[in-house]
């Protein structure tokens, strides 16, 4: 799927720092949190492949940060467990 109209003219080998909300649809595998797809822009991204899962220090709690991609571009999503709230950090395409 093709990236965002605010992003077909970045250079595909620069990440493009986003951080704005977005509405992510998850799947809980016991104490595991698994990105399906997610919302940006009024545009559906489904998930194909998570391929890294790592916490970040923020504050004094901790983000959950997904690496995922679907068949085009590459995704850092970050959740936060303390607001259940989760944010689009950078888009790669592909």
């Amino acid at each position: 799927m093709p990236l965002s109209p605010l992003l077909q003219d970045v250079p595909t080998n620069e990440p493009v720092k986003v951080r704005e909300p977005v509405r992510v649809a998850v799947d809980f595998q016991g104490e595991k949190i698994r990105p399906l797809a997610f919302v940006w822009h009024g545009r559906k991204y489904t998930v194909k492949r998570v391929s890294m899962v790592y916490k970040r220090q923020h504050g004094t709690g901790f983000w959950w940060c997904f690496a995922v991609s679907d068949e085009a571009n590459s995704f850092i999503l970050l959740y936060d467990p303390i607001k259940m709230s989760w944010v689009l950090e950078e888009v790669y395409a592909l």
